[in-house]
């Protein structure tokens, strides 16, 4: 704080050690994180980590809510635009086959949010959200059976993409998705509304 003027003299500093941390991460994963590496990414002094953060944990939790508010922000803007049940299937398809939802770095990261969970509630409960907000999202247009079982091929699709580095082919996916959305069991919710 300024002497003179009681204002911050770095009021984005919090902000910056969040961004540096998550940059972090998507490089070199959690293992790497700690005070000294996220302060030297972020060129804060050291201290400004304890002086803003409760821990280690924080940051790290921090970042990852970064990264789930900018990727959840695009797989919903991504369905929103969906007007037929036809466009939300493409918009699915190209979830999973296109360039605009999360980038390589991106899908490291929530592989390493789904790892970090283990041992820190705060970051379960956030990636128990992700995994909420993506179903809220789906089901805007399917039924919460095949909501689902979308979501479910979504992650389990990503994550064979992530480790075979190759890219799935469209009409494969396509016709997948297609297949998923037509499950509608006896119990199944209708699109757009949600099991208390």
């Amino acid at each position: 704080m300024s002497a003179r003027s009681g204002i911050p003299n770095d009021p984005d500093r919090r902000q910056r050690i969040i961004d540096a941390a998550l940059e972090l991460i998507l490089d070199d994963g959690t293992a790497r994180v700690s005070h000294r590496a996220v302060a030297a990414r972020a060129g804060v002094p050291l201290g400004s980590m304890t002086y803003h953060f409760g821990g280690i944990d924080e940051v790290v939790t921090e970042a990852f809510t970064l990264l789930v508010t900018r990727l959840s922000d695009r797989y919903r803007q991504g369905l929103a635009a969906a007007t037929t049940p036809a466009e939300a299937c493409e918009a699915v398809v190209e979830i999973i086959c296109g360039d605009t939802f999360a980038s390589v770095r991106e899908m490291a990261g929530i592989f390493e949010l789904y790892s970090y969970d283990r041992n820190s509630p705060d970051s379960a409960r956030l990636a128990a959200d992700w995994m909420g907000i993506s179903e809220d999202a789906l089901t805007e247009h399917f039924s919460l059976d095949a909501a689902r079982a979308v979501d479910a091929l979504i992650e389990g699709w990503t994550i064979h993409c992530h480790l075979d580095g190759h890219p799935p082919d469209r009409d494969l996916v396509r016709a997948a998705v297609a297949a998923l959305t037509r499950i509608d069991t006896e119990n199944s919710t209708p699109r757009g509304a949600h099991r208390e």
